[in-house]
């Protein structure tokens, strides 16, 4: 079954987004936050082609803007943002970049979601990509983030985990109840209601145990 790296994304945030996704779908709206920040990437995208890459600490490459990559091997795709390619022979050549419209830290679910798109490119391009960058809107600022060998195996474990959800229907826990506040899918979630959620639990703490060897 082929996921996106959405997922992945959605996955590190809370678990129960893949299960509301593809388990059970519910209706999802569109809010104003998702609409300002397709707006805030188009006006980046428009900016970005009349920029240098200076602030990617490169002399020259071709950007390429909404790619598509894809792994065969994990049933993998999605869409960066933007696209670096530098057509270095030796070395590194494509630079994936993740742009986001935020004013706080990145989180892990912004460098999980730049590692994967960077496995994706490496298994298309034959090519190692052991960097990327993401682009925080508001600074103006592109951070430079190293891929490495640990982020690309725990995103093969998170892979597997996603799914097992699916193809088992598993409802997990919330990855934290803070998180619930500001979720979209809150208003389906309802613990309280569930007469087997020990059992549900300890059943997720087994399955954990097995995919990430805890």
């Amino acid at each position: 079954m082929s996921i996106t790296i959405s997922d992945i994304k959605q996955f590190v945030y809370c678990p129960r987004v893949i299960y509301y996704n593809y388990v059970e779908p519910v209706p999802r709206k569109t809010t104003f936050k998702m609409e300002y920040a397709r707006s805030q990437h188009y006006e980046l995208n428009q900016k970005e082609k009349r920029r240098k890459l200076r602030r990617y600490d490169l002399l020259e490459g071709k950007r390429f803007y909404g790619v598509t990559v894809s792994s065969e091997t994990l049933n993998l795709s999605g869409k960066v943002d933007i696209l670096i390619d530098t057509e270095n022979k030796t070395g590194q050549r494509y630079f994936p970049i993740e742009c986001k419209d935020t004013d706080q830290k990145i989180h892990k679910n912004i460098l999980f979601q730049l590692s994967a798109y960077a496995m994706c490119i490496e298994e298309m391009t034959k090519t190692p990509v052991k960097k990327g960058f993401i682009y925080i809107i508001p600074e103006q600022k592109a951070y430079p983030i190293m891929i490495t060998d640990a982020q690309k195996q725990y995103i093969r474990k998170m892979v597997s985990m996603i799914k097992k959800i699916i193809d088992d229907e598993h409802y997990s826990e919330p990855r934290s109840k803070k998180r619930c506040r500001d979720c979209e899918f809150k208003r389906y979630c309802n613990d309280c209601d569930l007469p087997n959620f020990q059992t549900i639990k300890e059943r997720n703490m087994t399955l954990i145990k097995e995919l990430f060897g805890k």
